[in-house]
């Protein structure tokens, strides 16, 4: 109750000096507004690595991008061009968040957010941006724009709402409030998997890019035991994942006397999850999204073939070619046992899955696509 009280009072001291910035705001914005990289991006997102790797191919693509990570360093990922940790004491925090608009986040002419993640606490900064000619992208990933209230009725059989660990996350008054400001403010608004297009039908979708992984090229080195076939899942969520069904698959399987190994990892540093990609016959993940993620490309990319599931509507030859292996949890021990019954198929699927993954990510394809709609915004401009 006391928690809940101090809260409340922090909240209204950090909106009442927001407001008080107001006048501030609006004398910088005729004075400093004009301050700006022509044809700049600022990606904006909590600490993580996948914005901090496509700024990297955007800038090989000639486009003036950078990193903003807001929020605490995590043990998974600690790599930003810029970094803002805003204080516990609201007073503060209404102070650093002016002083960090102008200081970085104005200087861009695209803000492009991902998670609907912006600088500030509340979003206060969108308007400003819009009031200064600025643009913003707004790049949903996940359940940010799920709905579990809509989602099973949808594809009621692979279900990843069922199991949901998120707690009340994409149903909470902070995200709804979110998505309302994103609608707003946004001026293009894309997604990472095509399933999520049935919750904003209006996004574009925008595949991955392939991860930049310099440290950990896909050797062809020799293992010990070449017999015991290793497994490796990797998930922060086992809820939305089908954790216990790829544990109870791989149990079922081992009692019939196959000699494999799962290895189950979760909230690592990112480069641990590659090195254990190294030592890994098989990955499994996304058995319940209806599309791969980021994780898989990344098996792939290190000669892993990557088992997971695709719902039918999304499927193509060029998937249906490659080298990942298609299942859903119902048929998951049988495709496993199929590909330990015959090791040449996963010889094979392991030859290709390098290469058919450069294929279907194409980074140098996928900035051209993301520079052209930064290009349709009209701004002055990226890449032109």
């Amino acid at each position: 109750m006391l928690k809940d009280v101090i809260r409340s009072v922090g909240e209204g001291i950090y909106q009442w000096l927001i407001i008080a910035a107001l006048p501030l705001n609006l004398v910088l914005a005729k004075t400093q507004g004009q301050k700006f990289y022509p044809g700049s991006v600022l990606h904006i997102s909590y600490m993580v690595h996948i914005p901090y790797y496509t700024v990297r191919v955007l800038r090989k693509a000639g486009v003036k991008a950078d990193y903003l990570a807001v929020g605490p360093i995590n043990k998974t990922w600690y790599k930003s061009d810029f970094h803002y940790l805003p204080s516990r004491w609201p007073h503060k925090r209404a102070i650093q968040e002016v002083m960090m608009f102008w200081r970085i986040v104005a200087r861009y002419e695209i803000i492009h957010s991902h998670f609907m993640i912006s600088m500030s606490h509340s979003g206060w900064e969108w308007g400003l941006l819009k009031r200064l000619g600025r643009k913003i992208v707004i790049h949903y990933r996940g359940c940010e724009i799920r709905n579990k209230d809509k989602r099973p009725a949808l594809d009621p059989e692979h279900d990843i709402c069922q199991a949901c660990d998120y707690g009340e996350y994409c149903t909470s008054d902070r995200i709804r409030k979110r998505r309302r400001l994103a609608r707003k403010y946004g001026d293009a608004f894309l997604v990472t998997t095509p399933d999520l297009k049935e919750f904003f039908p209006e996004a574009v979708h925008l595949p991955f890019f392939s991860p930049v992984i310099e440290r950990f090229p896909a050797p062809e080195k020799p293992r010990g035991d070449m017999k015991l076939t290793r497994i490796l899942h990797v998930t922060n969520h086992p809820g939305i994942e089908g954790t216990e069904e790829i544990r109870s698959a791989v149990t079922r399987l081992q009692a019939k006397g196959y000699p494999i190994e799962l290895t189950v990892l979760g909230k690592v540093a990112h480069e641990k999850v590659l090195e254990a990609l190294l030592e890994a016959d098989i990955s499994i993940g996304k058995m319940k999204m209806g599309y791969y993620a980021n994780f898989q490309i990344e098996s792939m990319l290190l000669g892993v073939p990557a088992m997971t599931y695709v719902r039918p509507e999304f499927m193509a030859d060029a998937l249906k070619e490659s080298g990942f292996i298609f299942c859903d949890l119902n048929s998951l021990e049988q495709t496993l046992q199929y590909y330990l019954d015959h090791p040449e198929k996963l010889k094979e699927k392991k030859r290709i899955a390098k290469e058919s993954i450069l294929k279907l990510h194409d980074n140098e394809k996928i900035a051209e696509r993301l520079i052209s709609i930064y290009r349709s915004l009209g701004q002055s401009c990226v890449k032109c």
